[in-house]
C-alpha cells in the first residue's frame, strides 16, 4: 500500500497541490514541503502526453505520487494517462454510481497488475450528483469523493458564490453523507484558508487541494506589503 493510501486509511490529511505550470522541477521543489500529491490538471491546462509523463516522473523522484485529471472521461485517454506513469486519476463530472463504477473498472482494466495502488478520485460537481452521493460512496475502489464547490455553486444558480447559504448547505450535506458511506471527502482550499480549513477539517474533510499560485500570491503580497511599510517614515510604521 502506498503512503497516500495508508494516510487515507488512517484518516490523516492528504494535500494535493496543483503546480499551475507544466514544470517538473516545480513539482520536485514543492514536494519537499511535506505535501503528498502533485495534481496534473489536463482538463484546464495545456499538458500533452509527454509532459504528463515527465510530471509523473518528477513526482516519483520527489517521493510523492501524481494524479491526473483528463479533459474528458474517455477510456482510451485515461488508459494512456495511467500508462504515462501517473499514480491516480481524478475524474470530473460524475453524476451517478454507475459512472463512478465504470471509472474504477477502467483503472482495473488499464492497470491489471497494480490497480490497487492507484488513487481514484471521483468529482461531484452538481446538486444532481450530490443527490446520488450515497450510491456513489458505496462504489468499491473509489478512494476520494471530491466536491467541486465552485461548480456546485454554478449549477445551483449561485455563480461566483461558493459560500452562499444554499451552496454551504449542499456541501455540508454531501460531506456528512460521504463520510457515512466510508469514503474520504476532498475539497479545494479557498483563499480564506485560516478560517475555512479548520472548519472543513472539523467537518471530517481529509483531502485538501491547493494551487501553487495561491502560495506564490500570498508570499508575494506579504513581501510587497512589508516593503511598503518599510518605506514609510519611522513615525508612520504600525
Amino acid at each position: 500500500m502506498n503512503k497516500v493510501k495508508r494516510k487515507l486509511a488512517a484518516r490523516e490529511v492528504v494535500t494535493m497541490f496543483n503546480p499551475d505550470y507544466a514544470a517538473p522541477r516545480l513539482v520536485e521543489y514543492v514536494a519537499q514541503f511535506g505535501l503528498d500529491v502533485a495534481f496534473i490538471d489536463a482538463e484546464r491546462q495545456s499538458y500533452d502526453f509527454e509532459r504528463i509523463e515527465e510530471m509523473a516522473r518528477a513526482a516519483r523522484a520527489a517521493g510523492i505520487i501524481s494524479v491526473a485529471r483528463p479533459w474528458m472521461n474517455d477510456p482510451g485517454l485515461i488508459t494512456r494517462y495511467l500508462d504515462c506513469g501517473v499514480g491516480g486519476i481524478k475524474v470530473p463530472h460524475i453524476e451517478d454510481a454507475a459512472t463512478a463504477r465504470s471509472m474504477v473498472d477502467l483503472v482495473r482494466y488499464a492497470r491489471p497488475k497494480d490497480h490497487a495502488e492507484k488513487i481514484v478520485v471521483i468529482m461531484v460537481e452538481s446538486p444532481a450528483a450530490i443527490d446520488n452521493i450515497e450510491q456513489i460512496a458505496q462504489v468499491p475502489g473509489v478512494d476520494v469523493i471530491n466536491i467541486g464547490v465552485n461548480d456546485v455553486a454554478v449549477a445551483a444558480g449561485c455563480v461566483g458564490e461558493p459560500e452562499h447559504p444554499k451552496v454551504v448547505a449542499l456541501v455540508d450535506s454531501a460531506i456528512g453523507r460521504i463520510l457515512k458511506g466510508g469514503k474520504t471527502v476532498g475539497l479545494n482550499v479557498l483563499t480564506n484558508w485560516e478560517e475555512r480549513m479548520p472548519y472543513f477539517y472539523n467537518k471530517g474533510v481529509r483531502w485538501f487541494n491547493v494551487h501553487v499560485n495561491t502560495f506564490i500570491t500570498r508570499g508575494a503580497r506579504q513581501y510587497t506589503d512589508l516593503l511598503e511599510r518599510s518605506a514609510k517614515p519611522s513615525g508612520e510604521l504600525r
